[in-house]
Parts: structure tokens; C-alpha cells; sequence
């Protein structure tokens, strides 16, 4: 599985680091199910999964941006708001048995990309409030 992590995303502060991490490895997974064609029973639990993790990790991090007053805690609810539509649209895009192809490349642009830009855009300007 070819992982969409890389060192160059972590922010400085080790369990959003880690939350990052994982939920950029079931990003891929569910990737990779889709290009494998590994089933519909196998792509709702990984998305299942994706699902709940989002929304602690979400939770978690705008919890974070308000207790040290980072000033995109408001741009970062927004993100977080816009990313968990995306989520439903390919959960319903999943659930109608759409083509795996349409779904990938919604996968790769509405979630990982997404994602991989959201904390070099926002996550980011956490960690200097956080070390203050």
C-alpha cells in the first residue's frame, strides 16, 4: 500500500501527528480497496472506520485550536464542516454501488488531497500557539 504520509506533514504536536497519520492510512486503504475492487462489505468498513476517526481527530483538534486561541480555529471548523460533506457524498456515491473509478478519483481529490492541504494550510499554524 503506498502511503500518503510523509514527515513533512507533521505539525510539531505528537498526538494530532498521530491522528494525522492514521487517518491518511485508512484514506489509502480505502484507496486501495476501491482500486482492488475488494468489495462493497470491505469499503463501508473502512469507511465506517474513516467515518468515526474523523470525528474524534476533529473533535480533538478544534478542542485544541480553542484552548490556545489559535486564530484559524474558526477557518478550521469550517474545513472540518466542508470535509465531513465530502465524506457523505461518497458514503452515498459507496452505498449506490457507483463505479469504484468515479469513487477513487473523489477519494483522491475530496479526501486525500483535501486532507494532505488542509495541514499544510491549517493544521499547521497550530503548533506555534501550542508551544507559546
Amino acid at each position: 500500500m503506498v502511503s500518503s504520509w510523509s514527515e513533512s506533514l507533521k505539525i510539531g504536536i505528537p498526538l494530532l501527528d498521530f491522528q494525522h497519520k492514521q487517518l491518511l492510512d485508512q484514506m489509502d486503504a480505502l484507496m486501495e480497496g476501491l482500486e482492488k475492487n475488494k468489495g462493497k462489505q470491505e469499503l463501508k468498513s473502512i469507511f465506517s472506520f474513516l467515518e468515526m476517526y474523523v470525528n474524534n481527530h476533529f473533535k480533538y483538534e478544534e478542542s485544541c485550536m480553542d484552548l490556545y486561541k489559535c486564530p484559524v480555529a474558526c477557518t478550521n471548523k469550517g474545513a472540518h464542516a466542508q470535509f465531513r460533506n465530502n465524506l457523505e457524498i461518497i458514503s452515498k456515491s459507496i452505498n449506490q454501488n457507483q463505479s469504484e473509478k468515479i469513487i477513487a478519483l473523489e477519494v483522491k481529490s475530496k479526501l486525500l488531497d483535501w486532507f494532505v492541504n488542509h495541514i499544510k494550510s491549517i493544521d499547521i499554524k497550530l503548533e506555534c500557539y501550542v508551544k507559546k
